[in-house]
């Protein structure tokens, strides 16, 4: 199997405010972290990330699969469920992009 974290498809959705609430989960896309690279949709201090930016978590196996802060199109979301190890519930997702 590859590295954990090389099942990231560098979608920058996890990077931005989010709102989670019962049915459905909205990604603010006007509100990116303020460490995320648009252009690369990658972190500038990923190393140092959680050390840093305290709203920051660490996408873990656990959090891919019980977790409901993650889009459905996420890549690990899609890995957990090509292996049959995300038992959640799905959420409706909606991206916001007016500011």
């Amino acid at each position: 199997m590859k590295r954990w974290e090389d099942i990231c498809a560098r979608c920058g959705l996890c990077c931005h405010e989010k709102i989670l609430a019962p049915d459905f989960l909205l990604i603010d896309d006007t509100k990116p972290c303020e460490y995320l690279d648009r252009a690369t949709n990658t972190c500038t201090i990923y190393r140092d990330r959680l050390r840093k930016n305290s709203h920051c978590r660490k996408v873990t196996p656990f959090l891919a699969a019980f977790g409901h802060s993650l889009p459905p199109t996420c890549a690990y979301i899609a890995f957990m469920r090509r292996h049959h190890l995300r038992p959640v519930k799905e959420r409706e997702f909606v991206i916001s992009t007016i500011d």
